[in-house]
């Protein structure tokens, strides 16, 4: 048996995360902590520590390395490298974090969704107008404990457990993340969505026009879908197979010639797709909470079985499933069907609130305080996905933050040197090393058009 080797804890300059250098920079350019001081603000005694400003800055320091639970930010305490990169002389402790986010109310909860608003906004101005999709959905979060407004809903994992319903909205493609909702469990995705929709207009900056909204069942409200006909938005909404559309739906499979194979013409040929297994058909709908009649189409899938019987026979059934989608867009049915299923990435993001930002986790009594730190972890999450965008190498920019996190930033190293000569020593790797190359180069060029720009300004 090998012989134990001293341990010893006197190494000051080690740090868990030894690319943080990189991000650090990148807020310092975008300046994010002058935004957190204009929009951010608290009446604190004379004596405190840490200004108001600082708690947020270093919140969204634990949310992008992944500390995201209270007792996993002390880990920040006792990382004197980290410190080192970030300037600071000292790290509060989670009881500071959580006696900070006990003394906010909801006016604080405003200043967040500006500071957001306002992030956008000069991320915006970074690149030319565009037109964009907004992307809506809803996710059941379970609860274990006593918190403020859980109520008992929908819960497909944990049934009969209480929970909070988060409404989330993105830009499409690009995945910023412009609103975020934290409801009773038992909320109905139509419950005050017009006023979201309002609210996601009012926060997307002057460069990034509304194309169209898109949602899944439950979302299709008349009263939306009326708003978006009046700013001249196209919107895509999946129906829940309910009555009517049940009837449309035996309707087109008594009379079959009403399906049409889903096509796509190119170079003057035309060929079904997926191997005739989609149809589809348009129809008027009128539901009853709707004021008029919109277009539907339904579409319907073929699913080819094969079964046995005792001697051997092979037979085979074909079975169908369905699907109806309200619009407004003047599409085709398969290019309607692809614009809807791009909305599907909307899952991934949301995966990634959770599993990255841990959104899900709601540990404070008060459904304020959870409300809040939620918004600090979507600022943090929109951080990173404009750092991922203008830093990354192409094989990098898709990833997801637990990726960024494990493969480029979280490694451990030693900060070495002093003044124009402190540097990071990491271990031999290659392929972080051409990461970290591009990084720089990138870096460097996002610099001098930042001092470009307010020369010019």
């Amino acid at each position: 048996m090998k012989k134990l080797r001293p341990v010893t804890f006197d190494n000051n300059t080690v740090t868990e995360a030894g690319n943080f250098q990189f991000l650090a920079r990148f807020k310092e350019l975008i300046g994010l902590d002058a935004l957190i001081e204009d929009h951010f603000h608290l009446e604190q005694k004379a004596n405190c520590v840490y200004p108001a400003s600082k708690l947020v800055d270093h919140l969204l320091d634990c949310a992008l390395l992944g500390h995201t639970r209270f007792s996993h930010m002390n880990a920040l305490q006792s990382d004197p490298g980290c410190q080192i990169v970030t300037g600071v002389d000292r790290f509060p402790d989670e009881s500071t974090f959580r006696g900070f986010l006990g003394k906010l109310s909801w006016s604080h909860l405003i200043q967040l969704v500006a500071l957001n608003r306002d992030l956008l906004a000069r991320k915006a101005r970074t690149g030319e107008k565009r037109l964009v999709w907004i992307d809506i959905d809803d996710t059941v979060i379970t609860l274990f404990g006593e918190q403020e407004g859980a109520t008992n809903g929908y819960n497909p994992r944990y049934h009969g457990r209480p929970s909070y319903k988060i409404r989330v909205a993105f830009i499409a493609g690009s995945g910023e993340l412009i609103h975020l909702q934290v409801n009773p469990g038992n909320t109905n995705g139509m419950k005050d969505l017009l006023s979201f929709v309002k609210e996601i207009e009012a926060m997307l900056p002057p460069e990034w026009i509304i194309e169209g909204i898109r949602a899944d069942c439950g979302f299709a409200d008349d009263a939306v879908m009326a708003y978006a006909e009046e700013r001249g938005w196209q919107y895509i909404f999946k129906l829940p197979k309910k009555a009517t559309v049940k009837k449309a739906i035996a309707y087109f499979e008594q009379h079959p010639a009403f399906w049409e194979t889903l096509s796509e013409k190119q170079e003057d040929i035309t060929f079904a797709t997926e191997d005739d297994r989609w149809a589809a058909a348009d129809i008027p709908i009128l539901l009853t909470n709707w004021e008029k009649a919109r277009r539907c189409v339904i579409y319907r899938e073929a699913h080819e079985t094969e079964r046995t019987t005792d001697d051997q026979l092979t037979m085979a059934l074909t079975t169908y499933s369905f699907q109806a989608i309200v619009t407004n867009a003047e599409l085709k049915p398969l290019p309607l069907l692809r614009s809807y299923n791009k909305r599907a990435n909307i899952e991934n993001r949301i995966d990634e609130l959770k599993e990255g930002y841990a959104v899900e986790q709601n540990s404070q009594h008060s459904l304020l305080r959870n409300l809040l730190f939620s918004w600090i972890k979507a600022i943090a999450y929109n951080v990173m996905v404009w750092f991922k965008q203008t830093l990354m190498p192409e094989s990098l920019k898709r990833c997801e933050v637990q990726t960024i996190r494990r493969t480029v930033i979280r490694v451990p190293a030693n900060v070495v040197g002093s003044g124009r000569y402190q540097h990071i020593r990491l271990a031999p790797n290659p392929t972080l090393a051409g990461i970290v190359d591009t990084m720089q180069h990138k870096l460097r060029a996002l610099a001098e058009r930042f001092i470009l720009v307010q020369q010019v300004a």
